[in-house]
């Protein structure tokens, strides 16, 4: 058999095995059988690299990213945050070490990302494979009651979390490290859905992005590789050029805009911050879509 050196491999994984229960110091040596790579560690035991997932080492996590709101039973990790709140800051989205994979193909794109629905509805068939976008760490992983159904959350490199929500099967467990386009689950319907599909968010410190702002939607690539922070970034209206705007005539209510422009009431009093109940005067403009 021929020996794979010791300082290539540990060179090759450090970025996964830094934050894995794998210690490189432990590893005696290394071979290449015609099974895979197998790791000898100086208690003369062996694994196959193949064998077992990585997993997070939490001791191993000196920058907090993987202590701080890391909780496994709960959606939001983070209070009540909110975009005023949030420290500017640039994030790096991919780099030479880490890339970028579309969850699922894009092929038809059911609902995008408003006011009321805080990420992209993916039309898929029921056992697709759902791949992890970028790399990162799965901090939660179970069935939610809260209506995702089957979810999965990944919390990444640079403090972005991706929510995989609805799905029919969890492929991966809590702690457990990836890499993008790793699968993560299998496509469904479970959960508050009217069919099977992927809903995908995108979120940073628990406030969701719009997608569209990181992804492009028609090459399905990055929009660039870095990703300036700021409250204007949550907000989806101060750069949606698809966003329509209604002047108010005598007679209408926000009964006839929701059935005119097909939304709904709710997400037309969210988008302009009024209530169901706000008169409408003649010559208001609202948002409707």
């Amino acid at each position: 058999m021929n020996q794979l050196p010791l300082f290539l491999l540990v060179s090759l994984l450090w970025p996964i095995l830094s934050f894995a229960q794998v210690n490189p110091n432990n590893i005696l040596d290394t071979v290449e059988t015609v099974e895979g790579p197998v790791i000898l560690y100086k208690n003369l035991t062996w694994q196959f690299l193949g064998d077992e997932p990585l997993m997070l080492d939490v001791d191993a996590d000196s920058s907090g990213l993987f202590t701080e709101g890391w909780l496994h039973d709960q959606v939001r990790c983070f209070g009540q945050m909110k975009p005023d709140s949030i420290q500017d800051t640039v994030l790096v989205l991919t780099s030479a070490e880490m890339t970028f994979c579309m969850p699922v193909p894009l092929e038809h794109l059911i609902r995008r990302f408003m006011y009321t629905h805080k990420g992209l509805d993916i039309r898929l068939k029921p056992g697709d494979t759902v791949r992890a976008a970028f790399d990162g760490v799965v901090r939660y992983a179970r069935y939610n009651r809260g209506g995702f159904g089957n979810l999965i959350i990944l919390r990444h490199y640079n403090g972005l979390e991706t929510f995989y929500a609805h799905l029919s099967k969890i492929k991966v467990a809590v702690n457990q490290v990836l890499k993008a386009g790793e699968m993560v689950g299998l496509g469904g319907s479970s959960g508050r859905s009217r069919g099977p599909h992927l809903h995908f968010e995108i979120r940073y410190q628990d406030v969701p992005i719009d997608p569209r702002r990181i992804i492009d939607l028609d090459s399905c690539m990055l929009v660039a590789n870095m990703l300036p922070i700021r409250k204007e970034i949550f907000y989806p209206h101060d750069w949606d050029s698809t966003a329509v705007y209604h002047k108010i005539r005598s007679g209408e209510t926000l009964g006839h805009l929701a059935i005119k422009y097909h939304t709904s009431v709710k997400e037309i009093c969210a988008m302009n911050n009024i209530r169901s109940t706000t008169i409408l005067r003649i010559g208001r403009v609202l948002r409707v879509r």
